[in-house]
């Protein structure tokens, strides 16, 4: 992987304990508190390169696997099976699975206790939880092992951008338990020792807030970012803003919202290096990852199965997105409707080489989708890349979808308080037009986690207006 950095970057700075925490420190740690992970890298790392058949025998099998332990010790499944007139052995191929009925936030709010597995002892299981960016948080239960084979399926990837353990790397992120909104000044020993991570909350970040962490990123020099696609393109504009140009990244693995080609176009402006989309899912770990070819997301297949399912209240070239977890039993999700939009058109392979397949590409949330006038909806992509060339928007951030059939858009620094954008078309396949109007706010409408998007400000009552 070749990166071209901004003028004025030197090398990256020299760490010798690299080889210390890489070879000893790490090895060590994941033996005693994650004693499945090495075992799940190595298998997850041949499984890359295995024949397409072999790929989809393993992952039917692992879904045969998980349908019986379903319809044997999870009451729910066993009554939406029985419901359906459907077992286990029916389920023959993928496509098999429409016979299934899907799972939704609804369901596993609804039916938690019918859901957790009868025969996974409590001692061997993990709650855990959403954060609720899309409403009220979403508890649910993984195992222990399976957060171990998580941690290797993100290690895959990891590596896929070059970021190995022991690599100091910036974290932009949004609220999480323990987080501050400052940057902080010293890493702590377990960040020195393992971690490694150089943590910047950006959920009310200042720019003196920003100013520092830039500080603590010209002490380290990490060679690889890993953020939400908002907390990224946030530092980057303000280092651009500031002309700040000797910080430098190998890559960036961006992840949580869509990434605009106008926001990655700036990534790499700024600070130099590669983007590698990745598709995240708190519930069951990461979807897909972009590679080093930049041809699209791979699916982590031998982990999840992945549906995109047409729906007419979608686009044509649009579905739903299902997942099926193959692997963790404490709480199976099976056919779960994560609320998200993806494209059903995806390459059929990719240059690099891996079997593991690749994934239409991430439209946003089904909440985020805005009404078009005869039933149809746009994304918050056709409205972000309306944005493109609004020169006083600001970065990827929609207000809100007003009863006037407009979107509100976030001023930019350019903004002068009298000018009006002209109207663009949103989405041309549908000849639906929709006016982006700039409205003077301090920043867009982020939910919990940092992330922005219609959200249920675009309810059926909000449509656009049809073309002009």
């Amino acid at each position: 992987m070749t990166a071209h950095f901004p003028s004025g970057v030197s090398n990256f700075k020299s760490d010798p304990t690299v080889a210390l925490v890489r070879n000893v420190i790490h090895p060590l740690w994941v033996k005693t508190a994650h004693p499945a992970y090495t075992r799940y890298l190595r298998e997850f790392q041949r499984n890359e390169y295995l024949r397409p058949e072999e790929l989809r025998d393993l992952q039917m099998q692992r879904l045969r696997q998980q349908l019986m332990h379903a319809y044997r010790y999870v009451p729910f499944y066993r009554l939406r099976m029985n419901e359906a007139g459907v077992t286990p052995l029916d389920i023959q191929t993928p496509e098999d699975l429409r016979l299934l009925p899907v799972v939704t936030r609804t369901d596993i709010q609804k039916h938690q206790d019918l859901m957790v597995s009868s025969n996974v002892p409590s001692a061997k299981r993990l709650r855990n939880q959403t954060p609720g960016s899309t409403g009220s948080p979403l508890p649910f239960y993984i195992d222990k092992e399976r957060v171990d084979s998580r941690l290797a399926s993100s290690a895959r990837f990891d590596q896929w951008a070059g970021l190995r353990p022991g690599d100091w790397y910036a974290h932009l992120w949004g609220p999480r338990a323990g987080a501050i909104e400052k940057s902080e000044t010293r890493p702590a020993w377990k960040k020195k020792l393992l971690d490694r991570d150089l943590t910047l909350n950006t959920t009310s970040a200042t720019d003196e807030a920003m100013a520092e962490y830039a500080e603590v990123l010209r002490r380290h020099r990490p060679r690889h970012m890993l953020a939400y696609a908002q907390s990224a393109v946030m530092f980057a504009d303000f280092c651009n803003r500031n002309g700040i140009r000797d910080l430098a990244f190998e890559s960036m693995i961006i992840s949580a919202q869509l990434l605009s080609d106008t926001d990655r176009s700036l990534l790499e402006d700024v600070f130099g290096g590669k983007v590698f989309n990745r598709y995240v899912c708190r519930e069951v770990n990461v979807i897909a990852s972009e590679c080093e070819a930049h041809s699209g997301l791979h699916v982590d297949a031998d982990a999840l199965l992945v549906e995109v399912e047409p729906s007419p209240l979608l686009p044509a070239s649009m579905g739903r997105v299902l997942v099926t977890d193959l692997l963790n039993r404490s709480m199976p999700l099976i056919r779960y409707e994560i609320g998200d939009v993806a494209s059903l058109n995806a390459a059929a392979e990719c240059s690099c080489g891996r079997s593991l397949p690749l994934m239409g590409a991430i439209q946003g949330r089904i909440s985020d989708l805005a009404h078009v006038a005869g039933g149809r909806k746009t994304t918050a992509q056709t409205t972000t890349s309306g944005q493109a060339t609004m020169s006083e928007a600001g970065h990827g951030q929609v207000a809100r979808a007003t009863p006037r059939h407009m979107l509100e858009i976030v001023a930019g620094a350019g903004y002068a308080g009298e000018t009006r954008e002209p109207a663009w078309t949103v989405q041309r396949r549908s000849e639906a037009r929709a006016e982006l109007m700039i409205v003077p706010v301090q920043s867009g409408a982020a939910d919990a986690s940092g992330k922005q998007g219609f959200g249920d400000k675009s309810g059926p009552e909000v449509a656009i207006s049809t073309a002009i």
